[in-house]
């Protein structure tokens, strides 16, 4: 098993509350981003960006013990 730390941009933080600012998860050894996003029931057409240490990365990016993931929606307004 491996922890990561999530943070949620925009309307995606509407969907998790975590009290703060980002939330631990843990996910089996091998996990992706598109694991992470399934175990949080986000879509990817909810997803503009991710980073994963501050890096923007693919959804079969695989993940590490203590990755930081942020993930983005696509931008609304005008």
């Amino acid at each position: 098993m491996i922890r990561v730390y999530v943070r949620l941009y925009g309307e995606l933080r509407e969907l998790i509350d975590f009290g703060d600012s980002e939330g631990l998860f843990s996910l089996p050894d091998g996990s992706t981003l598109e694991t992470l996003n399934e175990n949080l029931n986000i879509s990817m057409e909810e997803v503009v960006v991710m980073l994963v240490n501050g890096v923007a990365v693919s959804e079969e990016a695989v993940l590490q013990e203590g990755d930081r993931v942020d993930i983005f929606p696509p931008l609304s307004g005008g």
